[in-house]
């Protein structure tokens, strides 16, 4: 009788190299690669804007500011402790938009581009890792989606800087308004709410070219075009039709709409007596004005007026409108506009008793919804314990604007109440890991650190309902 051979253990060096490239495909884990990925660009941000060169006054800015600035432009958020335009130079300006414009593709679409160019073959953990980036649940043909997506994104704001040099070349000249055009075309597309035009006071934003419609209205076009997503333009592009496009892209589309609508008429009615914000704006600046307001806090973070000064009503609709964000695989942030719709249609189809919740046509899995439902959750969490702990470690900071400041850092969104130049150290560092968790995403982060401890369910216990 023949007998079992004896399994001998190989060394590493000697496993054929296809074996090892099994061992390592076993263990991949996507989530835990972009975490150190948008962790090594922070990091590498950090030391260059602490280069004395970065600075106006050519003195090395303190580390806590350059981390914050960092973060804040690789998560595309646009909070700042030091006004961009009177705290770094030419250099550190040059380092925070290529920060934004890493942060806003996705350091792997950005990646992706030296492949393009080096004509290499994209193997199989970096189309999950371009997946990962993108929100997406299949890698069929994401490779073309990220050549599309980088190119339309190079189109759009190729055009909107076009757009905004040609308004900024008598103000600035020829080659600063150029430079002006370029920044804030990047800043608008990605969403990250950095600006160049605060001269006129500190943290001002663009309430000094409020007038200017071409200029606020290139800048809030850039800003809802980035916050749709490389997957609708896609649909767009292919289907033409609005019957034909995907779910994703219906809802989407019908969700963006319905939010800068109804967000438009409230901040204009709520707004409309407010001397310190439209109340002495004409009739056209201030429904412009309105407009601008309502698509801002969907991640945009640019601002014409004082978000400090917006009335009670004002700045719940804008945290809110933070909250929920824009798009999946955008650069825009929040939980995302199709993760709320899928909530609230939910919420419905329990009133009525509905067992599937069912959108054109189309039946939405529970495990979707309870995705849905465990991003709120773990958002809101965040928010509030960000915001309790702010709040006790500054109890003369107004709660109201720690509350703003907070959603706005978590939802990457930033817009600020102008208390962040005011936060103390232990203050600055939490608003900077909420940007961070909120631009990686929370469920993400906790992937990478849980995927590989979950237990296998071996037995399925009884079923059981409880009282609620």
């Amino acid at each position: 009788m023949r007998k079992n051979p004896v399994k001998v253990g190989i060394p590493d060096n000697l496993v054929p190299k296809r074996r090892r490239e099994i061992f390592t495909r076993k263990n991949f884990n996507p989530a835990r690669t972009m975490v150190l990925g948008f962790l090594v660009i922070v990091i590498a941000g950090t030391a260059l804007l602490k280069l004395p060169i970065s600075t106006r006054d050519r003195i090395s800015a303190p580390f806590l500011t350059a981390l914050f600035t960092s973060t804040s432009a690789t998560c595309v958020t646009g909070l700042v402790v030091e006004d961009t335009i009177h705290a770094w130079s030419v250099f550190g300006d040059v380092v925070i938009l290529c920060l934004i414009q890493i942060g806003g593709l996705g350091f792997m679409a950005i990646t992706t581009v030296f492949f393009f160019l080096m004509n290499r073959k994209i193997d199989l953990s970096q189309r999950l890792l371009m997946a990962q980036s993108l929100n997406l649940h299949d890698r069929q043909g994401v490779v073309g989606l990220v050549r599309h997506a980088l190119a339309g994104t190079f189109i759009f704001e190729g055009l909107g800087a076009a757009i905004l040099w040609f308004r900024f070349y008598p103000e600035f000249g020829l080659w600063k308004g150029l430079g002006m055009g370029v920044f804030h075309s990047i800043s608008a597309f990605c969403n990250a709410g950095f600006n160049l035009l605060g001269d006129s006071g500190h943290y001002s934003s663009l309430a000094s070219h409020s007038y200017d419609a071409i200029i606020t209205g290139t800048i809030m076009l850039l800003v809802v075009i980035g916050g749709l997503g490389f997957f609708v333009w896609e649909d767009i592009l292919r289907s033409r039709r609005f019957r034909k496009l995907h779910l994703h892209s219906k809802m989407v589309l019908v969700v963006t709409v319905i939010l800068i609508v109804s967000g438009w008429a409230v901040f204009y009615f709520a707004e409309r007596t407010n001397p310190d914000t439209i109340g002495n704006m004409s009739g056209f600046d201030a429904v412009f004005a309105s407009l601008f307001q309502a698509v801002m806090p969907r991640s945009g973070g640019f601002c014409v007026v004082s978000q400090a000064s917006l009335r009670g009503v004002s700045k719940m609709l804008a945290i809110i409108l933070m909250l929920i964000g824009g798009s999946a695989g955008s650069t825009a942030g929040g939980i995302k506009n199709v993760t709320v719709g899928i909530i609230f249609l939910s919420a419905l189809r329990s009133l009525r008793g509905e067992k599937r919740l069912t959108i054109f046509r189309r039946t939405i899995p529970e495990p979707q919804i309870v995705s849905a439902l465990s991003m709120m959750v773990l958002a809101l969490t965040a928010c509030f314990a960000g915001t309790a702990a702010i709040a006790f470690i500054q109890p003369d900071l107004p709660f109201s604007s720690v509350a703003f400041e907070m959603v706005s850092a978590v939802a990457t969104c930033g817009l600020s109440c102008g208390i962040t130049p005011d936060l103390l150290p232990a203050s600055n560092i939490i608003i900077t890991t909420c940007m961070f968790f909120g631009r990686v995403g929370i469920m993400t982060i906790g992937m990478a650190t849980f995927i590989n401890r979950t237990r296998v369910e071996r037995m399925k216990h009884p079923d059981t309902w409880i009282m609620m």
